[in-house]
C-alpha cells in the first residue's frame, strides 16, 4: 500500500473512533435481526461476501420484510424487502437520497452523470436524456438489438460448423458483452462500435471483467473502508481515491480515460454533423431526436458542459450493456437447464417469425409483446436474476414508514409501521423483494415462468416500472433504459433459441451468483478467472 493510502487509512480510523465517541446514534433495537459476527464488522461480511441475494433471502424468511443488521462498530442499518415500505422510500428521493459514500463511488467510476446526480441536478439531467429512452424510440431499440443478435448467431454458426460433432462450448459473457456494447452504441449514440467483429476493440478490453474486478469479492478490509467513508468529508475521500495506487482504483482510472476518449470523439462527430447539416439532420421523421447523444450534444452547445456529457456516456455504456449482458446469461442458463421450456420458446419464436415474414418481414414491438410465453420467460428472468441486488439510501430526516405486512418486534409485539430515525442507512433489497413470497407466492424461490401466464387477481403493491418488479428500481430514480433492456433481452433470446439448442457444460453446473456491483456468473473454483458462463450450443432441429 502506498504512503498516501496508509496516511489516509490512519486518518479514517481516527476519525471513525472520534465520531463514535461523540455521536449518540439512535437505536433500532426493537426490530429483529441477526446476531452480528463481530463488533468491528457486524453482519457486513455475511451480507456482502456470500453469493448475491442469499443472505437477503435467509433474513427475509427468518425476520420478515424489515430486518435490522449491524454494520461496522455496532451501527444499526435496515434491510428492507417489504413492498409498501420500498415504494414509500423509493418514491421519496429527497427524503431518502443515495448514501453519500456510495454516490461518491458512483461518481468516481462513472462521473457526475444521471446515476450520480441528486435533487434538482438529477431532475435536470433526467429531463434532458429521458426522451431518448421513451416508447417512441422502441422500434429503434428493436432494430439495433436485432442486428447485433443476428451478428452473434452468425458468428456462432461458423464456430459450430467448424466442429466435428456440431457442438461447441461458448463463453456467453465474452460474446454477449461485445454484442450489447454494439447495441448501446447504436441505440444511444447512433454509432456501431464494431465490438462484435473485433474482440480486441478498445471498449472490449476496457470493459470486459472490469466491473467484476473493481467491485467483486470485496475482502473484509475493503468492506470496512467503504462503510467508514460515511464519516469522512466527500472531498477527502475523492482526493485519496484520485491519488491512490491501489490496483482497483488504477483500473477505474484506466477505464475512465479510455471511455472519455471515445466519448469526446462521439461528441466531436455529432457536432460536425450539426454544423454541416443543422440540428434537424439528427432527427427522425417525427421530429424527435434519434438518440441520447443528440439530446446531450444539443444541450452541450448551449452551456459547454462537456464533462457532464462524458459522464452520461460513461454511465450509459456501463448501465446499458453490463446489466443486459448478465440478464441474457442468466436467461440462457435457465433455458439450458430446461430443454422443454427452451423448446416452447423456440416454437413460439418460429411461429412469430413466420407471421412477420408473411406480413412484410419487419419486426415490431407489438410482435414481441404478442409472444406471451417468451415475455413470461423474460419477466421471470428479471425477477429471479435481478442484476442489481441492492439500492442504498439514507434517511435525511426522521420518518414513519408504512408496511404491507406487520412485523414482530423483539418483544413479540406486532408493528404495522416503523419509525426510521434521521441518518439511518437503508439497504433496499431488490433481490429480496423480487423473491418475497407475500408478493410472488409460496414458490417465490423457484424459477417458474408459468406464474406470468396466470390471471392473478391478487391485489399487490406496484413498486417498479415494469411488471411490479423492482429490477429497474422505482420512483423518480427508476432506470430510464428499462424499455431498451426488455426489448433487447427478448430479441436476443428469440434469435439465439430459434437457431441453437443450448445445454449445460460441466462448468455451468458450478455457476455462482457473484456479487460484484452487479450479479454476474462465475464458476466455483475459478472465481479468480472472473465472469464466465460456458454453455454448449448446437444447431436446433428445423
Amino acid at each position: 500500500m502506498d504512503s498516501v493510502s496508509v496516511i489516509a487509512s490512519l486518518l479514517v480510523l481516527v476519525t471513525v473512533f472520534m465520531v463514535c465517541l461523540y455521536i449518540r446514534r439512535p437505536s433500532l433495537a426493537h426490530i429483529r435481526g441477526p446476531t452480528p459476527a463481530s463488533f468491528l464488522l457486524g453482519s457486513t461480511l455475511e451480507l456482502y461476501q456470500e453469493q448475491a441475494g442469499e443472505t437477503d433471502f435467509t433474513w427475509q424468511r427468518r425476520y420478515g420484510g424489515i430486518v435490522r443488521f449491524k454494520s461496522i462498530l455496532g451501527e444499526d442499518q435496515l434491510l428492507i424487502t417489504d413492498p409498501k415500505a420500498l415504494r414509500h422510500i423509493l418514491s421519496a428521493s429527497d427524503l431518502y437520497p443515495h448514501q453519500p459514500e456510495r454516490r461518491m463511488m458512483s461518481g468516481f467510476i462513472n462521473g457526475k452523470g444521471i446515476a450520480w446526480a441528486c435533487g434538482d441536478a438529477h431532475k435536470r439531467q433526467k429531463r434532458i436524456i429521458l426522451p431518448a429512452f421513451g416508447a417512441p424510440h422502441s422500434e429503434t431499440f428493436l432494430k439495433a438489438s436485432k442486428v447485433a443478435a443476428e451478428g452473434v448467431c452468425a458468428k456462432w454458426m461458423d464456430v459450430v460448423n467448424g466442429t466435428n460433432d456440431g457442438r461447441a462450448i461458448i463463453d456467453m459473457y465474452k460474446w454477449l458483452s461485445r454484442a450489447t456494447l454494439d447495441v448501446i452504441g447504436q441505440a444511444a449514440f447512433g454509432d456501431c462500435f464494431g465490438c462484435l467483429d473485433d474482440p480486441n476493440h478498445i471498449l472490449v478490453r476496457s470493459y470486459q471483467n472490469s466491473i467484476a474486478s473493481i467491485l467483486g469479492s470485496p475482502p473484509p478490509q475493503q468492506i470496512f473502508m467503504l462503510e467508514i467513508l460515511k464519516y469522512l468529508p466527500t472531498w477527502m475521500t475523492e482526493y485519496v481515491l484520485e491519488r491512490s495506487k491501489d490496483k482497483r482504483c488504477m483500473l477505474v482510472k484506466r477505464m475512465r480515460k479510455t471511455v472519455m476518449g471515445i466519448g469526446r470523439e462521439l461528441v466531436r462527430k455529432r457536432r460536425d454533423v450539426y454544423a454541416v447539416g443543422g440540428i434537424n439532420e439528427c432527427k427522425d421523421v417525427d421530429g424527435e431526436d434519434k438518440d441520447a447523444l443528440g439530446l446531450l450534444v444539443k444541450e452541450y452547445m448551449k452551456d459547454e458542459n462537456e464533462e457532464e456529457i462524458l459522464a452520461q456516456i460513461r454511465t450509459l455504456l456501463i448501465g446499458g450493456h453490463e446489466t443486459t449482458t448478465h440478464t441474457l446469461e442468466w436467461a440462457l442458463l435457465e433455458l439450458a437447464k430446461r430443454p422443454s421450456t427452451q423448446a416452447k420458446v423456440r416454437e413460439e419464436a418460429r411461429r412469430a417469425d413466420a407471421t412477420v415474414r408473411g406480413r412484410d418481414g419487419v419486426w415490431r414491438v407489438a410482435d414481441l409483446e404478442g409472444m406471451a410465453y417468451t415475455v413470461a420467460i423474460v419477466k421471470e428472468v428479471f425477477r429471479y436474476h435481478c442484476t442489481l441486488p441492492h439500492a442504498y439510501r439514507v434517511a435525511a430526516k426522521e420518518d414513519v414508514v408504512p408496511l404491507a405486512k406487520p412485523i414482530r418486534t423483539e418483544a413479540g409485539l406486532p408493528m404495522e409501521e416503523i419509525r426510521v430515525p434521521r441518518g439511518t442507512r437503508i439497504v433496499g433489497s431488490i433481490a429480496g423483494y423480487n423473491r418475497n413470497p407475500d408478493v410472488w407466492g409460496d414458490d417465490a424461490d423457484a424459477f417458474n415462468p408459468d406464474r406470468w401466464m396466470k390471471d392473478d387477481e391478487k391485489e399487490v403493491t406496484t413498486v417498479g416500472v415494469y411488471a411490479n418488479l423492482l429490477t429497474f428500481w422505482g420512483g423518480p430514480r427508476a432506470c430510464i433504459g428499462w424499455r431498451l433492456a426488455v426489448i433487447e433481452t427478448q430479441v436476443f433470446l428469440i434469435e439465439i433459441i430459434s437457431r441453437f439448442e443450448v445445454s449445460l457444460s460441466e462448468k455451468a453446473t458450478r455457476v455462482r451468483r457473484e456479487a460484484c456491483g452487479v450479479v454476474a456468473p462465475t464458476v466455483e473454483g475459478e472465481v479468480e478467472n472472473g465472469v464466465q458462463l460456458p454453455l454448449v450450443i448446437s444447431l436446433a432441429q428445423q
